[in-house]
């Protein structure tokens, strides 16, 4: 959404003397800027009372600067309410305005000292580019800051975003929060004016929108731009999502900056419904990465074993193992809805064809989530937390493509392993990959029977099918170290779940070029699973 550079004041005071203060303040401001500036400042609007200020709020209008009382009368012609309830409902309102953000706030009363100021302070600082809390009476003071708040509405304004067209692929829009993000993260950096963006990457989270919240986790890569003929930046990862998840977000990220040298935040910006985490591109190159997807496409068998190698020595890196016991239905997602998974897996087993295994992924869930029997295995002190396909970039350097790993999830102590186990199910599902290819990589990754080993690719002819299997390989060859296979096989059954469960929510925001892969994939680990534990029992 672009802002227009006439700005519109809403001023919400019920004292018809400070009103015409105010008013007298804006002709003079407007005055002074038309002399110097091609822009302007419009007449402002008014509310007198509480339910004139929500009126405007809730509707379909750009505010540039809002001036709000805190003691408001509650409906036109009613006497003054003698405590501040309505004034902080309405800074909540200005606050929650995701349609239409407000980019300066300036809350002048009378009765500062009878508030929490510190906290109103802190919820000015942290969702408005301009924010203050100011004392009623000294107008030459407040015409000063309210200069102040129309110029920083002027440069908010001001700053341009680009967005290239994504070609042949399908991304969300930009929302106007998305944008307000953006716009308080430029004017954060020293001369900047802007921002050249290109889409990375886009996941749809149907658990974190909640009731009208915020749905999508967007990646997009770009540069600041600078004033001065500073030109752009280096290149940056920008990161937009679901606001109740950013803080954790932001520390995770900060958490894994001291783990993994490649790690750079340089900024970050938190609204409730939607936060922003800005990181540094890793490397000396200028040049646009590659996203994992896009390389399987070119390298060959030997460069995907290797790539799988530096993620498995960046996973590694993140947090030392440690030696632990746990039931086996402790590893299992907590928030799995067996109704759903029943559902979703009679949707697309009467669409699979005889290949896939009859072993049912369901059934199987059932029987792990009431077992108590005891693993033994290793946790990772930290793990990545969403360590799928399009969190892996790849610079192309004289010695070959280079592997780093960015844009963790909320981490934490986890069964070691589970970061890996998810890219592992994303390579396969991510893939616009022929059924019947992806049926043929799975008998042959998920057989209990015939562990993984150089010459596992041979009866597959496809060369990203073979690349797939060698990348695997190169996951488990790291993973294997770690504990017993039927530990990582639990962790692979678990996402393959996940994803089964996801198909409730429409499959395109998970990037799956086919429902019914999910499908394939969670039936032949159920398999893989009984198997390895088959096996086991039979060993003892």
């Amino acid at each position: 959404m672009s802002y227009p550079l006439t700005i519109q004041p809403l001023v919400i005071e019920d004292e018809d003397k400070v009103k015409d203060v105010y008013q007298a303040i804006f002709e003079s401001i407007s005055q002074e800027i038309g002399n110097s500036l091609p822009f302007r400042i419009a007449p402002p609007c008014y509310a007198f009372c509480y339910e004139q200020a929500v009126e405007a709020l809730d509707s379909s209008k750009i505010f540039h600067v809002v001036i709000l009382d805190l003691r408001l009368p509650e409906k036109q012609g009613l006497p003054e309410v003698q405590d501040q309830d309505l004034g902080l409902d309405l800074l909540e309102r200005c606050l929650n305005r995701d349609r239409y953000p407000v980019p300066a706030l300036l809350v002048i009363s009378g009765h500062v000292g009878l508030t929490d100021q510190g906290r109103i302070q802190d919820r000015l600082r942290d969702n408005f580019f301009y924010g203050k809390l100011l004392a009623k009476g000294d107008f030459a003071f407040l015409e000063g800051e309210i200069r102040r708040a129309c110029m920083a509405a002027l440069r908010y304004a001001g700053v341009g975003i680009h967005l290239r067209d994504a070609g042949e692929e399908q991304y969300p829009t930009l929302t106007p929060r998305d944008e307000d993000l953006l716009r308080r993260s430029v004017l954060l950096q020293p001369g900047g004016i802007g921002v050249d963006l290109n889409w990375w990457s886009a996941t749809r989270c149907p658990e974190a929108g909640g009731s009208g919240g915020n749905p999508w986790t967007k990646v997009l890569m770009g540069r600041y731009l600078l004033d001065d003929g500073g030109g752009a930046s280096r290149p940056k990862f920008f990161k937009l999502l679901a606001g109740a998840e950013s803080h954790s977000v932001i520390e995770s990220a900060r958490r894994i900056e001291q783990k993994l040298t490649h790690i750079k935040i340089t900024g970050a910006v938190v609204s409730r419904s939607t936060g922003l985490i800005v990181t540094e591109k890793v490397g000396a190159q200028d040049a646009r990465p590659k996203p994992l997807r896009e390389i399987f496409e070119t390298i060959d068998r030997a460069g995907a074993f290797e790539i799988a190698g530096q993620i498995i020595s960046q996973v590694q890196q993140l947090g030392e193992l440690l030696d632990d016991s746990k039931a086996v239905k402790s590893l299992l997602w907590p928030a799995h809805d067996e109704q759903n998974l029943r559902d979703q897996w009679k949707n697309v087993q009467q669409r699979l064809s005889a290949d896939v295994p009859t072993a049912d992924p369901v059934a199987l869930y059932l029987e792990l989530r009431q077992c108590d029997d005891k693993l033994r295995l290793r946790e990772r002190a930290i793990v990545h937390g969403d360590l799928h396909m399009s969190n892996v970039a790849l610079d192309s350097t004289a010695r070959g493509p280079e592997a780093y790993i960015f844009d963790a999830g909320v981490i934490r102590r986890s069964t070691a392993g589970r970061d890996v186990a998810v890219l592992e199910v994303s390579v396969l599902l991510h893939h616009r990959l022929e059924l019947g290819t992806l049926i043929k990589i799975c008998s042959l990754i998920y057989d209990a029977a015939e562990p993984l080993d150089e010459n596992s690719f041979t009866s597959v002819t496809e060369p990203l099918a073979q690349n797939i299997i060698e990348f695997i390989r190169g996951l488990r060859a790291g993973v294997n170290a770690w504990h017993p296979a039927a530990v990582y096989a639990l962790l692979v059954f678990d996402f393959g779940l996940i994803q089964l469960g996801g198909l409730g929510f429409g499959s395109s925001g998970n990037r799956l070029a086919d429902p019914r892969a999910a499908g394939i994939v969670t039936a032949f680990v159920a398999r893989w699973y009984r198997s390895i534990g088959n096996r086991a029992a039979t060993q003892k």
